[in-house]
Order: C-alpha cells, then structure tokens, then sequence
C-alpha cells in the first residue's frame, strides 16, 4: 500500500498539469475542467494495482483521461454548448497580440473539433510522441501523422475564418 501511494504521488505531480489542460479542452470552465481531473486520478488510484506495465506510465493515464473526458461529453449531448462565441467578425484591433490570447484563441479552435480530434491536437500539443499517441488510440503511427496534418490543417481553417 505504501508503494502504491508514492507511485500515485509521482504521477498525480508528474501528470497532473498535463491532464488538467487535456480536460480543458473538453470543459467549459476550469473548474469542471478540475472535477475531470480528480475523475481521472480516482481511476488511476483504482487500477494502479493492476497496471500491468504494457505501456507507459503516461501512455495509460493519457488514456484514461481521454476515456473520462469522452464519456463527460456523451453525457452533455444532450446540452450542446457554443464554444465560439467570441471568434466571429473580430477586426484587426482585436486579433491577439501575446501569447495568452493567441493560446485562447488556439483553444476555442480546437474545442470546435470533433471529439478524437481534440485528443490527438491535445497530445501533440503536449509533446507526445506520434508512437504513444498511436499507442493511446490504438492507431498506427502513419494513421497518426495523417490525422496531424488533416487536424493543423483543419485548425488553419477555423481560425482563418475568425481571424
């Protein structure tokens, strides 16, 4: 038990922020954003026992983060939220000049993705390897690449159209 607790520790420190901008952009606020987290991290307590150490640390728990947030939105179907409401008919005096903004502006993008979209922008966005993101969804590392390039490609779109 108490290896199982400093095996938590090290995660819930190492991931913890990592996830937490995963849920972001599933959520409409932080703290629904954070009540995914804990979620998550309730789910990795639970079956840390039976990891069986298949995949990475990060591999696993980005999964099962990725399943929370899924399940969240299929929940909320039912009330659809808008999430661009503040990217329409912006004049040049309003376009974001620093990085905060630019990375809000980023965000409503992707949040208007569809749901697998917003996992694999999420992860590039954090670094992961094309493998491991491969590995989370259980796709190839091809099909991955692929996936990258339509989504970027996607995201220029969206945001040429609100810029």
């Amino acid at each position: 038990m108490e290896n199982k607790q400093k095996i938590f520790d090290q995660l819930f420190t190492q991931y913890r922020d990592w996830i937490f901008r995963l849920c972001c952009t599933y959520t409409r606020s932080e703290a629904q954003a954070e009540d995914l987290v804990q979620e998550c991290f309730s789910k990795v307590w639970i079956n840390l026992s039976s990891f069986e150490h298949r995949s990475d640390y990060s591999t696993w728990i980005y999964r099962i983060a990725a399943n929370t947030c899924l399940m969240q939105l299929r929940k909320e179907k039912n009330s659809p939220v808008e999430y661009h409401e503040n990217l329409k008919d912006n004049s040049p005096e309003e376009k974001p000049n620093d990085k905060e903004e630019q990375s809000v502006f980023l965000y409503k993008a992707i949040a208007q993705l569809n749901e697998i979209d917003r996992i694999i922008i999420s992860m590039v966005l954090e670094d992961v390897s094309q493998k491991q993101i491969g590995d989370v969804l259980g796709i190839t590392e091809n099909n991955v690449n692929v996936k990258v390039h339509r989504i970027k490609k996607q995201l220029k779109e969206i945001l040429s159209k609100n810029n």
